[in-house]
């Protein structure tokens, strides 16, 4: 009688090494070992007395076959590899016999917690026989904690943020231009800029005025005040001592824009001397006169013919020896230049 224990323990270990569950290598498996802790990871290797399991974190851990109370796999194997066999605890041993351990042996979903613990030591141990076997601890809740989730989720793929492309530019606006004309005979209001002077200017000397007064056609202002037109002189004569009087004349070609200038063309403005007949005349008649009372007191009547004779030579000389009136034209003379043609201006429309 006192060696049957010892018969039941050999019958019940041989019992379990003929049992077996096979599982594909690779598969996620929880294991939970006689003494209540348990290991969970991927099965990467079976031996002929333990089995190999990869934690988590990359640690491997061997697990004796004679320690394995239960061997469960988490996920189905999706296609049968090369098998590994576990040896579980005999089920036809009575249930006073089976060890402590085994019916404290934690379930699969008790030892998927995510916190990570100390991998166990990976130092093989002897097969321990029925008398050796040690007393079972009570299960460790850090080992439990390190079988995984049952169905740990596959991180997720990063999205692919693509930045929105920019709004087109609006598009360029391109100026449109059209042309306007003033007709001819139309009067410009100036001032005039160059003094000018018939005893003083010259042919082709340059002439400026000032625009006082803009001119619009059809609500387009085409020449603006303050803008300059250029000309030359056309002809400069000054006073003659005997006869002709001073004469002055020029006229303009252009508007100055700030584009650059227009061509335009106007009439000749005419500037004359005033005569000087009467003047002369009184001149004369003034020498004869004192002529003969001077010859008449001298000379009696003959005196005074002689006298009014050499008085009328005297104021002829007189209007000889004297030049007529010039022509003078200061800066700021106003002028009316009036137009000989159509002028055109091209101009933006807005």
């Amino acid at each position: 009688m006192k060696h049957l224990p010892i018969l039941l323990a050999v019958a019940i270990s041989l019992a379990g090494c003929t049992r077996t569950e096979t599982y594909p290598l690779g598969t996620d498996v929880a294991v939970s070992r006689n003494d209540g802790t348990g290991v969970s990871g991927r099965l990467v290797e079976v031996k002929s007395d333990r089995i190999v399991v990869q934690g988590r974190d990359g640690s491997s851990i061997e697990v004796l076959k004679s320690q394995i109370a239960s061997l469960k796999a988490v996920t189905p194997a999706a296609e049968p590899r090369p098998t590994a066999e576990a040896t579980p605890p005999a089920s036809a041993a009575p249930a006073a016999q089976q060890p402590p351990a085994a019916e404290a042996a934690p379930p699969a979903t008790q030892a998927a917690a995510p916190a990570p613990v100390e991998p166990t030591p990976l130092a093989s141990k002897p097969r321990t026989t029925s008398g050796s076997r040690p007393k079972p601890a009570a299960a460790a809740p850090a080992d439990r904690a390190l079988a995984p989730a049952a169905h740990a989720a596959e991180p997720a793929a990063p999205v692919e943020h693509k930045e929105p492309s920019p709004p087109p530019p609006p598009p360029v606006k391109v100026p449109e231009f059209r042309d306007v004309t003033i007709p001819a005979g139309t009067t410009l209001s100036a001032t005039l800029a160059t003094a000018l002077a018939s005893d003083t200017s010259k042919v082709e000397d340059t002439v400026r005025a000032t625009v006082k007064s803009p001119v619009s056609i059809e609500g387009f202002e085409l020449i603006p005040s303050g803008a300059t037109i250029v000309g030359h002189v056309t002809k400069a004569e000054p006073a003659g001592k005997v006869k002709g009087r001073a004469l002055l004349a020029f006229r303009f070609n252009s508007v100055d824009f700030p584009a650059g200038p227009e061509n335009m063309s106007t009439e000749t403005i005419r500037q004359e001397a005033g005569s000087t007949k009467g003047k002369d005349a009184t001149k004369i008649g003034v020498g004869a006169g004192a002529g003969a009372v001077i010859g008449g007191i001298i000379g009696g009547g003959s005196g005074a013919a002689t006298g009014a004779a050499i008085g009328g030579g005297a104021g002829t000389a007189t209007v000889l020896a004297t030049k007529g009136d010039e022509v003078r034209l200061p800066a700021g003379t106003p002028l009316s230049v009036k137009l000989t043609a159509p002028l055109t201006i091209r101009v933006e429309v807005k």
